[in-house]
């Protein structure tokens, strides 16, 4: 019988974590997933996107090797500050993720975290300030009884 894995929600984990990290230095930054109405002045939007293209042979070809109970998200973050502060968030956020691995994030084990870069990408539609920065990660899942 082969075995069943279960994967964390990594976006409500990486959600969690930031916000415990921003806390800890006393930084007044919402950590979501969805953009809240009205919309806060500083941000920190966290989402999975593995439909961005990698370039290592599992994706080309289709394999995910012999290491099944690990996941490979790919983490996009929008930072986003009306105050003109989205590069210095996009600084922070992009430090306290790349120190993690190997490591624990909250509760979820991340062997190897490889940032893919930053982006100054200012909002299209109100025209704010936003860097984002995506990162791949690899992580453990966990196996089912």
């Amino acid at each position: 019988m082969l075995e069943r894995i279960a994967f964390p929600d990594i976006e409500k984990t990486l959600i969690d974590f930031l916000k415990l990290n921003f806390l800890a230095v006393s930084d007044p930054v919402q950590v979501v997933a969805r953009v809240p109405d009205p919309r806060p002045a500083r941000m920190v939007r966290v989402i999975r996107n593995d439909r961005k293209a990698r370039s290592d042979v599992e994706d080309r070809e289709g394999r995910r090797g012999a290491h099944l109970i690990l996941d490979r998200p790919r983490v996009v973050f929008e930072c986003t500050d009306d105050a003109g502060g989205a590069a210095e968030l996009a600084v922070k956020v992009r430090s306290i993720v790349n120190s993690v691995a190997p490591g624990y994030i909250g509760t979820v084990w991340c062997d190897y975290v490889d940032d893919a870069g930053e982006e100054n990408d200012t909002d299209p539609v109100t025209a704010a300030p936003r860097y984002t920065i995506v990162t791949d990660l690899i992580v453990r899942g966990t196996v089912l009884a």
